[in-house]
């Protein structure tokens, strides 16, 4: 029993790592549309505000190119976001902060023409910085995701995530979807249950850590449950039939004897 247990657990360390890394995709996804704006908006710039004869100097060519490099970088973590999105990012901000702060040092000097601006030096300053965090929080995401999920998984998992968001206890006798704040939805697979938040988040965890205890409600009121997640126990909630009996079938599963039901009205 010990050796299911740990390879249950394996399995399940496993599934927690492909959600970790499907929340960090999903993450560089959400902040690639800074990217993209941010891109556009330097592209205008160099169309629009730039002379004609500086498009294709140094500077011109230079600004065109970290434009593109912005955008491009905002279409890759918008279509195939990965932890490699994170050290991107920080790249181009590194990138760009520093021919900031170069720009305005060579005008500085003379080299440039025109008047040193303090903002400029300021901002590509706190760019190189921010970009330089970037870079590091890479290193240590490299680190902790050293194997990656694949394609396919990262694909099941999020197929698996919209039928738990579209489970019905009713009808589905592996659901639960239980009306407690926040609201939850959970899958009951196995010896493993999948908890999704509203927000997205999902835990997942073992069978004997997930607990329900039933109430009577007061008069034309339905019973009363309690919800325990790793030893943490939510609110009472209104409890129904569908959910109920789902519950206790998956219990059965993993022991001898019915939990100790109590009539669901």
């Amino acid at each position: 029993m010990a050796d299911e247990y740990h390879e249950a657990e394996e399995k399940r360390n496993i599934l927690r790592r492909v959600a970790a890394y499907r929340d960090l995709c999903n993450r560089v996804r959400g902040s690639s549309m800074g990217s993209l704006v941010f891109g556009s908006f330097m592209l205008a710039m160099w169309n629009w505000l730039l002379p004609d004869a500086a498009k294709f100097q140094l500077y011109g060519l230079i600004f065109l190119s970290l434009a593109l490099l912005e955008f491009a970088t905002g279409l890759l973590n918008r279509f195939h976001p990965s932890a490699e999105g994170v050290l991107l990012e920080g790249f181009v901000l590194v990138c760009f902060g520093g021919w900031n702060v170069i720009r305005e040092a060579l005008i500085w000097q003379g080299a440039f023409p025109g008047r040193p601006n303090t903002i400029l030096i300021v901002l590509g300053g706190l760019w190189l910085y921010k970009g330089a965090q970037m870079c590091r929080s890479y290193m240590s995401l490299a680190r902790h995701f050293a194997d990656r999920p694949s394609f396919e998984h990262l694909r099941w998992f999020d197929q698996l995530i919209r039928e738990i968001h579209d489970a019905d206890p009713r009808t589905d006798p592996l659901a639960l979807v239980l009306p407690t704040d926040p609201s939850l939805s959970i899958k009951l697979l196995g010896d493993t249950a999948f908890i999704v938040f509203p927000d997205g988040e999902v835990e997942i965890i073992a069978r004997e850590e997930l607990m329900m205890d039933v109430v009577p409600g007061a008069e034309n009121e339905k019973p009363r449950c309690y919800l325990s997640i790793r030893g943490n126990t939510l609110p009472p909630f209104p409890l129904g039939r569908a959910n109920w009996e789902n519950y206790l079938r998956w219990k059965a599963e993993g022991i001898e004897e019915l939990p100790e039901a109590r009539p669901i009205r």
